[in-house]
């Protein structure tokens, strides 16, 4: 009888121990996310220690720093002027022409390592990505860029699902709770590169209100900005990469306004840095700074706002048939406004700019292939070919159109101020929050669903020490990260198994040895355990229907000045 008093207690030790490995992983993520993508991340966290070796090397950009309304090299403490491209690579055909595509994962590298060597030509330091699965791996990519010397802009949101993006719906309904788990995902997966430049946490918000005024939904978004930077405070072990957001340019005293105010004594609720999307420069005469008259008038509304945070440009380059046809391409815009960051002026208020953008998207452009004819969507500096190309079967190739070398010239001539963070002291009349126009309501005023969704667990300290390898680039990092989570569990069960087979086997072998005169009978246990697990959605990517570019549309850039 003690024999299968021993059996069972040991059956039900594995079993315990099975549960406790199980509620372990459970404990570690408070996330609604998969059991299997728990495991996963797991695995990947250690993984890339291993891949990494988390060595000190050069190949880490140093990590950006605020101080005031400018950036600086958190280490060296020079300025830094962002001079960057907005970056989303859509092939002309095939299933991934389609918006919100993350194509900046291991299964894209032919993507990006195709691109990176362009964006060192064109002379940016920084790319703005609108839309990434925090699900996937990045390291191999992000890693590419640093030792490119670039830094990346991240988007919180994404039109990848439903529910990522703040949406439409008047406040306090436009903020979903789905958003508030991607957004802590984006930041978990993305802080520990040391080139993650800033998170965004939505695109162009004050567009997408049903023609009511921007304060329909833009406390939605308010209310998301502070989540996050909830977040990042509450975690040891996240760098702090600032949250901000970026504004469409409709609305701009009160939409700028109102992202750097505070209400209350609450001090997160306010942006860290703004992004406005920005279309004055438009004439393509206006050679000098003076006749560039939208520009100006945007320098001065700025001025009037006595921001205290840093301010980028975070789209520009408006499209007009005024500019020249060069070698045959129509309206090729000069980019005088990237060489006028450089002036000091100009610097006082924006801290830097993405150009946009990097190609263009054939499925938005408005005049045939190779897009020689003025369009109305023919924003790329360069375009993808050939005409099918779609980076599965048909392998696309980047071609500069006149407009790249435009780009180029313009930003070898802008040139950071020569101060450093230690000499740099903000003008005291910009040293603290713009007031909240008084039509817009207090986050207080509203019950909001995301404070009932739990946060993610803080990532350990690993992500303290997280480096890229002595090369720069992580060789199939997402190799392991990639390894489905069912197979991981049920190795983990069969492993175990095999212990509890080996432990049993040395008590059956002692128990024939000291009684083998007892009834066989003995030996006839049944043994029956069931294990059902289920698992939900953790609603990231769920479908392919898209909306927008980026994750958003892009609508017609032309203006007059």
């Amino acid at each position: 009888m003690w024999t299968t008093s021993i059996n069972k207690l040991s059956g039900y030790a594995i079993m315990v121990s099975i549960a406790i490995t199980i509620i372990q992983i459970e404990l570690s993520y408070s996330e609604p996310i998969t059991l299997a993508q728990r495991i996963r991340n797991m695995v990947r966290s250690r993984s890339l220690e291993s891949s990494t070796g988390l060595i000190s090397t050069q190949t880490d950009l140093d990590p950006i720093a605020i101080k005031g309304y400018k950036f600086f090299n958190s280490r060296t403490g020079e300025n830094v002027l962002i001079k960057g491209i907005d970056y989303y690579p859509r092939p002309n055909a095939g299933d991934l022409d389609v918006n919100s595509v993350d194509y900046f994962t291991e299964e894209h590298r032919h993507i990006w390592e195709r691109d990176i060597p362009q964006f060192q030509a064109l002379g940016v330091n920084a790319i703005r990505l609108y839309s990434v699965d925090p699900d996937q791996d990045h390291a191999a990519f992000m890693c590419a860029l640093s030792k490119a010397g670039i830094y990346v802009l991240v988007e919180l949101a994404s039109g990848a699902c439903p529910k990522c993006a703040i949406l439409s719906s008047e406040a306090p309904h436009c903020y979903p709770r789905q958003l508030k788990t991607r957004g802590e995902a984006v930041i978990y997966e993305f802080s520990k590169y040391s080139n993650t430049l800033a998170f965004s946490a939505g695109n162009e918000v004050n567009h997408y209100t049903m023609n009511h005024p921007p304060q329909w939904n833009a406390p939605c978004l308010k209310k998301f900005v502070r989540d996050m930077r909830a977040y990042v405070s509450k975690c040891d072990h996240i760098r702090h990469v600032p949250v901000g957001l970026i504004m469409a340019d409709s609305d701009r005293d009160e939409n700028t306004l109102y992202y750097n105010c505070q209400s209350g004594d609450d001090d997160l609720d306010h942006a860290e840095w703004y992004g406005i999307n920005t279309y004055v420069y438009c004439n393509g005469t206006a050679d000098s700074f003076d006749e560039a008259v939208g520009f100006n008038k945007l320098i001065q509304s700025f001025e009037t706002y006595n921001y205290s945070i840093p301010v980028m440009l975070t789209e520009y380059g408006c499209l007009s048939k005024s500019f020249p046809t060069i070698d045959g391409y129509q309206g090729q815009r000069n980019f005088n406004q990237a060489k006028w960051l450089g002036k000091k002026s100009v610097q006082d208020e924006f801290a830097g700019g993405f150009a946009f953008e990097y190609s263009i998207e054939k499925s938005n452009a408005r005049t045939p292939f190779p897009f020689k004819e003025f369009g109305e969507q023919n924003y790329g500096v360069g375009y993808l070919s050939p005409d099918q190309c779609d980076d599965v079967s048909i392998m696309c190739e980047y071609n500069r159109t006149p407009t790249f070398d435009a780009l180029k010239k313009a930003y070898s001539l802008a040139h950071a101020d020569n101060i450093t963070m230690d000499e740099f002291e903000p003008d005291k009349s910009r040293s603290g929050r713009t007031t909240c126009p008084a039509h817009f309501p207090k986050l207080n005023s509203f019950h909001w669903i995301a404070d009932w969704q739990r946060s993610l667990s803080c990532p350990d300290r690993t992500q303290d020490t997280w480096t890229c390898p002595a090369d720069g680039v992580p060789n199939s990092v997402t190799t392991e990260s990639q390894i489905n989570g069912w197979t991981l569990l049920f190795t983990l069960f069969g492993f175990i198994g095999i212990i509890y087979a080996i432990m049993k086997f040395f008590t059956n072998m002692q128990e024939i040895h000291t009684h083998s005169s007892l009834s066989p009978n003995i030996w006839n246990v049944e043994k029956n355990a069931s294990c059902n697990v289920t698992e939900e959605s953790n609603g990231l990517i769920v479908n392919s229907n898209q909306f927008g570019s980026g994750y958003l549309s892009v609508t017609s850039r032309s203006s007059s000045e």
